[in-house]
């Protein structure tokens, strides 16, 4: 079990720093040569490894709270941004639905989990992490049953923020696992840096959509 755990710690950490290049290029590639969608593409597969060896090291093995709830706000994330791209202005469907109900609950069972264990843990990184996960799955519910036509138009806006949500999920994750000795900080400074970064590209995607109106 021991080489086991260390073949998945490597393939994670190996991915983990793949999917965050990736991300990084996907973001500034430009969008009309079709190099943002290649790369995010790519971003989403090297993503795709990360979660599946993150769920499969917080099973098998003792992994830190704190990075099995990065990992579900990632996995999440990731999809729901993708679907933004593939659905547009079509509703989500059911099964988008449930993922999104499976994907709250995790986090909740997990918090739980990790509050009634021995584990080394800290409330404002944890909690923080579970607000942002409760409340992109809460809205995308709340938009499918009731909202759909008055937030349709804004699937642009969501993408921006899920993606870039995932590729500060992955920064934190690093951080908190390179500079130990700053955390929380570590931990919660690629998370306050990344919504600075969404709010500047959605105030660019404002702009530029008014330029076209």
């Amino acid at each position: 079990m021991q080489a086991l755990h260390s073949v998945n710690i490597i393939i994670h950490i190996g991915f983990g720093l793949l999917a965050m290049g990736l991300g990084v290029i996907a973001l500034m590639a430009p969008k009309n040569l079709g190099l943002h969608t290649r790369f995010g593409r790519y971003f989403l597969l090297a993503i795709s490894v990360v979660v599946g060896t993150g769920l499969l090291g917080s099973i098998l093995f003792r992994a830190s709270p704190f990075l099995v709830m990065l990992t579900l706000l990632a996995g999440y994330v990731s999809y729901a941004g993708w679907r933004n791209v593939r659905l547009r202005e079509q509703r989500s469907s059911a099964g988008d639905i449930v993922f999104a109900a499976i994907a709250f609950t995790s986090g909740l069972l997990f918090l739980g989990i990790a509050k009634a264990s021995d584990a080394h843990w800290n409330p404002s990184v944890l909690y923080s992490t579970f607000g942002a996960l409760s409340l992109v799955t809460t809205y995308d519910v709340t938009k499918y049953f009731w909202w759909h036509e008055r937030l349709k138009m804004g699937w642009i806006y969501e993408h921006i923020y899920k993606m870039l949500s995932a590729l500060s999920a992955l920064v934190s994750a690093f951080a908190g696992n390179v500079l130990p000795q700053f955390q929380p900080y570590s931990q919660l400074g690629p998370s306050v840096l990344g919504i600075g970064i969404v709010i500047w590209f959605m105030r660019q995607t404002f702009r530029r959509q008014r330029r076209l109106v």
